[in-house]
């Protein structure tokens, strides 16, 4: 026969003695017996899964247990022992949400069997229709109703207990046009795939619920971070494009995911679905397959007007993104040795944007890794025309962001992108910050070790500005450290900046490693860092960024430069 645990709290030990004596006695045996003398997390036992039916004694205590266990729908029923049957009381605490009650000296076996046996049914009965009235009948997921009320418990657990919660919202690429092609039932198919494909990357704290015809919502308990978050999102939309069948053919949709956390993107429920919805619809604009969390600078354009979020979506489809390339020139010999591609927004009405003014607003629509995607096909062509140019020991760096290199499909799309392009991959540089390699020191390891098998190098960029741990120095296939511009803007006349790039160097030097300082700009930092053996520099001093097209150019002049200080 089925077992049922019950919960004694009593601080009389003779009531957890004559209470599981009487319990013991019932045939055929079928309660187990837990006991406690008080509630230090009373929240806690009150909603512990196990518990089938709580005895509490009455106590000071009794009002404020009921009263917090009436607003949770899961606790299990509570009934009170007391010394007398006072009506008045009784009629109180049975408002508050107790059960039923005991007399202590009116134990009798049969009623006590009786009546724990027909309130655990009676709880079991409603909680069967709770579930119904919650649940999507497609799916089994939540429904509208059961999701707000899981959305709103999960809130108010994120300001009791400190965490943040994160809500998914997710929307089927095309879902209209299954439905068309294949027919309502192997729609239902798909959808009813799609809940059990999420159900497989959430954790038992994490629930779904399905909101509409191909809308599902996610709600992510005690997440540490926005990038965990983006994270599971990603591992939701690549488990979801995977293909399935349907009428004997194989079929691949994608989907859109917005996110918003509580509570720093709302703190009420409807902000929160009304945030992340509108970032869903973000990620929809720009063509699906995408996550985008909310941001309070980006508000959604429905009609597609002039905002922001409105013109970087359409860069983005109209690839209105280019590369402008900055020289390094070899210190030794004066040569240009590498270049780092730097984006650029060609606007076309304003003209060429730098990305100070939208790669933040990129970041937060979630465009990050679509574009720079574009950027490495960029660099990989503009690597090509440096070999078809006489160039072929020109280096290119591309910087590379956590969101592009985290993906499971970077190192993928990066091998066919060099193969497509015919890049010489020996001359691709990926250029990583320090708070990059900080975010997921083992999984970049893992994605480094697998492109410097291609023949990519690897640069720490802004060295020196981060962290600064010696260990990625030593574990990281790093080959090349880039000292950033703000230890060289006041060179040679800053004590601390010299201190600083002296270090960086001889690190450099004892590694065997390249170094490159940035941001040069006057021919007293040129000399300074020449004295120290810097191998690289770039900066306005040779030159700003340029497009592809005028790089002969620049390296005619350049020999030009070196001829004349030869001769003079």
């Amino acid at each position: 026969m089925e077992q049922h645990t019950v919960l004694i709290i009593s601080e009389d030990k003779a009531d957890h003695l004559m209470v599981s004596a009487c319990l013991e006695r019932a045939r055929p045996a079928r309660f187990h017996v837990t006991s406690s003398e008080s509630l230090e997390r009373p929240l806690e036992s009150l909603l512990d899964p196990m518990i089938d039916v709580i005895i509490l004694a009455h106590c000071p205590q009794t009002e404020y247990l009921l009263r917090l266990a009436s607003r949770n729908e899961s606790v299990p029923p509570l009934i009170l022992l007391v010394d007398a049957l006072q009506q008045d009381t009784l009629s109180q605490l049975q408002e508050l949400g107790a059960q039923d009650c005991f007399v202590r000296g009116q134990l009798q076996d049969d009623l006590v069997h009786r009546v724990l046996d027909y309130s655990i049914q009676l709880n079991q009965a409603k909680e069967q229709i709770r579930q119904l009235s919650n649940r999507d009948a497609l799916t089994g997921a939540l429904n509208r109703v059961g999701f707000r009320a899981h959305l709103e418990r999960a809130m108010g657990r994120s300001e009791r207990y400190g965490f943040n919660t994160a809500l998914l919202y997710i929307n089927i690429d095309q879902f209209a046009h299954v439905n068309d092609h294949y027919g309502e039932a192997d729609g239902d198919i798909m959808i009813k795939s799609i809940s059990r494909r999420l159900i497989n990357k959430m954790r038992s704290s994490d629930s779904i619920a399905r909101l509409g015809g191909d809308e599902f919502a996610v709600v992510l308990e005690d997440v540490s971070s926005a990038a965990d978050v983006e994270l599971i999102a990603e591992k939701m939309l690549k488990s979801i494009s995977a293909p399935m069948i349907l009428s004997d053919q194989q079929v691949a949709v994608e989907a859109s995911i917005g996110a918003a956390i509580y509570p720093d993107d709302g703190t009420e429920f409807s902000d929160l679905v009304e945030h992340s919805r509108n970032a869903m619809q973000q990620a929809k604009s720009v063509g699906g397959g995408h996550v985008v969390r909310y941001s309070e600078r980006l508000t959604f354009d429905n009609a597609g007007n002039n905002s922001l979020a409105a013109e970087l979506r359409t860069a983005v489809r109209k690839n209105q993104f280019e590369l402008h390339y900055q020289p390094r020139i070899d210190l030794a010999s004066g040569h240009l040795v590498g270049l780092e591609a730097l984006l650029r927004w060609n606007h076309p009405e304003r003209g060429l944007v730098l990305p100070g003014e939208f790669i933040s607003a990129c970041e937060d629509m979630g465009l990050m890794k679509s574009i720079g995607y574009q950027v490495i096909q960029h660099a990989c062509t503009a690597q090509v025309w440096l070999e078809e140019q006489k160039m072929s020991d020109v280096d290119v760096a591309v910087n590379i962001s956590f969101s592009q290199i985290q993906d499971d499909r970077f190192v993928e799309i990066v091998k066919d992108i060099i193969s497509r392009s015919g890049a010489n991959a020996a001359r691709i540089e990926f250029e990583l910050t320090e708070s990059t390699l900080l975010k997921s020191p083992d999984g970049i390891k893992a994605r480094m070790d697998e492109l410097r098998e291609l023949g990519i190098s690897f640069s720490l960029d802004d060295f020196g500005t981060g962290f600064s741990q010696l260990t990625h120095l030593t574990e990281l296939p790093i080959s090349a450290l880039k000292i950033d511009a703000c230890f060289v803007r006041d060179l040679p006349h800053n004590v601390h900046q010299e201190a600083v790039c002296t270090m960086i160097i001889e690190v450099a030097r004892r590694l065997n490693m390249l170094v490159v300082a940035e941001g040069a700009e006057t021919h007293e930092q040129v000399e300074f860092l020449r004295q120290q053996k810097c191998h690289q520099v770039q900066g306005f001093y040779y030159s700003p960024a340029i497009p592809l097209q005028k790089l002969p150019r620049f390296v005619q002049e350049q020999g030009l430069k070196r001829r004349e200080n030869l001769l003079t």
